[in-house]
């Protein structure tokens, strides 16, 4: 069954959801969730946002937690089907002296088997903005297509489209990377990607040529995320550098999915990319003070108070 949606939402994610175990040490692993959508979308709910999800889980203990996150944290779950074709992805972190190590159980899943027949026009009513991925490009062929359809539904819905680069080079090459995301900019609206990111799929590191380069396929507005080095708003009229929030750094899992949640609940407020910006870098300095992908999200009350 085709789910329908249920009610107006500022900001609707389109993705896959996934169980996380999280080797902490050597007798001790922790579950949780993850998915970079998924976070986006928990991101903007704690921001003040009505935010839901678009997805496929298994029919299976992994999907039934998922959904109560969702049930808890007041997501919009209308549009998320459990299919017996597919099981909930799964995903592994292991910590070490180089960092986080991470192996993913997708191949085959749920959320990689949608594709654009699993799209109807009615999920993309009445809502402000769809926000869709790199990563959703990349985990299957059918995947990318269904991003396409998904980005040119919202769009003649009326609803604006950000995207997030979200370059993963386990899942596919720099070049098929570049060659989906010339073909998704041209209706999108607000790009989001990190300047790792902007390195690798265009061979530069110049901020100028990054933001020239993403206007020319057809984005509005880019938001390049630097790191502990702030963000830069550019549109139009020009570029903005935004200021870090300092930080005490211990994890920067899920910054900047925190970061995209924070900025799409401000600007569905505000309009105002800059204070957006401004508001999505305190959320995620906040976020890095904290283990996890979920629990270091903030919440709106967290953030205001960090900018005060």
């Amino acid at each position: 069954m085709i789910p329908s949606p249920s009610q107006p939402l500022d900001i609707l994610c389109f993705g896959e959801p996934m169980f996380e175990f999280s080797w902490i040490d050597k007798d001790t692993i922790r579950p949780g969730i993850g998915g970079d959508v998924s976070n986006t979308a928990v991101a903007a709910a704690r921001a003040g946002a009505k935010a839901g999800m678009l997805t496929h889980l298994g029919q299976d203990n992994f999907a039934d937690h998922i959904l109560q996150l969702y049930a808890d944290e007041g997501i919009d779950a209308a549009r998320v089907t459990q299919t017996d074709t597919g099981p909930t992805g799964l995903y592994f972190i292991e910590y070490g002296p180089e960092g986080h190590q991470f192996s993913y159980r997708r191949a085959g899943s749920a959320a990689s088997q949608i594709g654009p027949d699993n799209l109807t026009a009615e999920m993309f009513e009445n809502i402000g903005v769809l926000h869709i991925s790199g990563i959703t490009q990349a985990i299957s062929p059918s995947c990318r297509a269904a991003t396409l359809r998904a980005a040119e539904l919202a769009r003649t819905a009326g609803a604006r489209v950000s995207f997030d680069t979200n370059l993963r080079l386990n899942l596919w090459s720099a070049d098929e990377a570049r060659s989906a995301l010339e073909e998704i900019l041209p209706m999108v609206d607000i790009v989001f990607p990190s300047i790792e990111d902007a390195e690798a799929l265009f061979g530069t590191s110049s901020i100028n040529a990054i933001c020239d380069r993403f206007h020319a396929e057809g984005a509005d507005l880019v938001v390049l995320t630097l790191g502990e080095k702030g963000a830069v708003v550019s549109d139009a009229n020009g570029q903005i550098n935004i200021p870090p929030v300092p930080a005490d750094l211990t994890d920067a899992t899920g910054a900047g999915d925190t970061f995209d949640g924070a900025f799409l609940a401000e600007y569905s407020r505000t309009s105002d990319a800059v204070a957006s910006a401004q508001f999505a870098c305190a959320a995620a300095s906040l976020s890095v003070e904290t283990v996890g992908a979920v629990t270091s999200i903030p919440t709106l009350g967290a953030i205001q108070a960090r900018r005060a």
